[in-house]
């Protein structure tokens, strides 16, 4: 008995069927099979061709293309959320736009001035008695009069230029930047201390301390003040608080964004010298006479940008020709204009007689044409202090380009 070696063996696939397929899933495909004649039953596909994002040949055979586009619709609409979402993120934050420009390291510095009250003996005013103990050396009484006046221009002179060095050392040496400004600024600005000055005296008049009100004034504005009446001690303490906080912060701040961190410190120290050498006081009238002119000088520029500061007032005409009168009339020629100024807005009368060691001294009056009272102090403090508000929000605008 012969067999063909041509008999085709029936496929091993289709009589045994795959672990996956059931017995009537075999049956139904061999009866399709017969049921079909052989020409017309389909040739084999051709060969799919994915496309070039088709999906890897691991990806599971069940993920239909319904859900594969239902994920990536749901993946864009999550990073479209973090990317634009309402939520505040801390990592997107540039802080370092806080010190990106002088005027907000200005503004910055004067915010943690006003919040921090740092000891005086870490402020440049702290240097104060450094600055005393030197004008003893070179201001004795045995001394002739040129002498003194010539150590009235050298001491504060080497002073100045010492100081001055050293900050443009510190400037160079960290390549001008602004975080150091920063905390320079911080050292230099005083506005709490003149607030703090100022506050309690009128603290005292409000309590009925009359005597105690007088010896706060005293150190103050540096003259006798046992003959003052109420009218007088918050007359005197409005002027004081007007000054100290023009020349010592206000004035501080516009040579800051003229001059940089140099112009801040030169205009403060002169401002504390001139304080400590006033010529005023007893045995100073040639010693103190040069920083005198010289501080003048250099509070001219911050008069003349105090008065755009001044049109955000009740009158701003009025404090227009007062600070005109007072410059013309006052002895200091821009300490008048700013008392000037100041008081025309406030329609405050500011100036008058005074005395300075025994001997009464009749000034001119500045201002407005009311009298002052305690709550005058309270106004003046804040006028001016609006007035350098108003300088760091122009100077911000100015700088970001707004």
């Amino acid at each position: 008995m012969t067999f063909s070696t041509s008999m085709e063996l029936p496929d091993i696939t289709v009589v045994l069927g795959t672990a996956s397929e059931s017995i009537f899933d075999q049956a139904y495909q061999h009866f399709n099979e017969q049921s079909t004649p052989r020409d017309e039953q389909p040739s084999a596909p051709a060969p799919y061709s994915a496309p070039y994002d088709r999906a890897p040949y691991d990806q599971a055979p069940n993920d239909s293309a319904l859900e594969r586009a239902s994920q990536a619709f749901a993946q864009r609409e999550t990073n479209a959320q973090t990317d634009a979402g309402p939520g505040f993120n801390l990592d997107q934050v540039d802080v370092g736009l806080l010190v990106s420009e002088p005027s907000l390291v200005l503004a910055l510095a004067v915010l943690i001035e006003m919040l921090i009250p740092l000891p005086k003996k870490l402020k440049l005013s702290g240097l104060s008695s450094v600055f005393a103990g030197l004008a003893r050396k070179v201001n004795r009484t045995g001394f002739s009069n040129h002498q003194r006046a010539f150590a009235g221009v050298m001491l504060p002179t080497l002073i100045v230029s010492v100081l001055l060095f050293l900050v443009l050392t510190l400037d160079l040496i960290a390549g001008f930047d602004l975080l150091v400004a920063l905390v320079v600024l911080v050292l230099v600005l005083e506005l709490r201390f003149a607030q703090e000055g100022s506050v309690p005296v009128e603290r005292a008049l409000r309590e009925g301390f009359k005597d105690k009100a007088k010896d706060l004034l005293a150190p103050l504005v540096l003259r006798e003040t046992a003959m003052l009446s109420e009218l007088g001690i918050a007359k005197a303490c409005a002027e004081s608080a007007i000054l100290r906080i023009f020349s010592g912060w206000f004035a501080v701040m516009v040579w800051f964004l003229i001059a940089g961190l140099e112009g801040a410190v030169v205009m403060q120290t002169i401002t504390i010298l001139a304080r400590e050498y006033n010529y005023k006081l007893r045995g100073n009238a040639l010693f103190g006479k040069y920083i005198f002119r010289v501080q003048q000088i250099m509070l001219a520029l911050p008069a003349l940008i105090l008065v755009p500061c001044l049109l955000v007032s009740k009158k701003p005409l009025q404090a227009l020709h007062s600070g005109k009168e007072g410059f013309k009339v006052y002895p200091a020629a821009v300490s008048g204009f700013v008392l000037g100024a100041i008081g025309g807005a406030l329609d405050l009368s500011l100036g008058g007689p005074r005395y300075y060691q025994g001997n009464l001294v009749r000034l001119p009056k500045v201002g407005g044409s009311n009298n002052a009272s305690r709550e005058s102090i309270l106004y003046a403090m804040r006028k001016i202090r609006m007035c350098g508000l108003i300088l760091l929000v122009c100077a911000i605008l100015i700088d970001l380009n707004v």
